[in-house]
């Protein structure tokens, strides 16, 4: 591994597996600011990842408020993981969005991973 910590080598290589998947796979803080995106949401969006990073969700789907059916303030209030059909105009398309929290030591949600699968309408 040479200089490279393990730790790095970990991040690598799990960054290598979210992108070679098709879906779209967004972390993001209960206030809706960007942490990353794989490259199938880089691609949905049409940005680079330093251009997301530290954006809001909704702002890469050119809205200036979250989306009025936005799950991320319920996963946001609970624990568990929430599953709902969305339409996203900006791609024109149908996803099975899936939203988990992830919590931090104190209890507090403090990331909330979206998977997008793209579905029929």
């Amino acid at each position: 591994m040479g200089n490279e910590t393990l730790s790095d080598y970990c991040e690598a290589l799990l960054n290598i597996i979210m992108d070679v998947i098709e879906d779209i796979i967004l972390i993001h803080d209960s206030e809706h600011t960007v942490v990353w995106m794989n490259q199938a949401g880089l691609k949905a969006c049409g940005k680079q990842l330093d251009e997301v990073l530290g954006k809001s969700c909704y702002s890469l789907m050119g809205r200036n408020s979250p989306c009025e059916d936005c799950e991320t303030p319920s996963s946001a209030k609970q624990t568990s993981v929430l599953k709902f059909n969305k339409y996203i105009p900006k791609t024109g398309k149908y996803y099975e969005c899936t939203s988990t929290p992830l919590e931090d030591k104190e209890g507090r949600v403090a990331m909330v991973v979206q998977h997008l699968r793209e579905i029929d309408e």
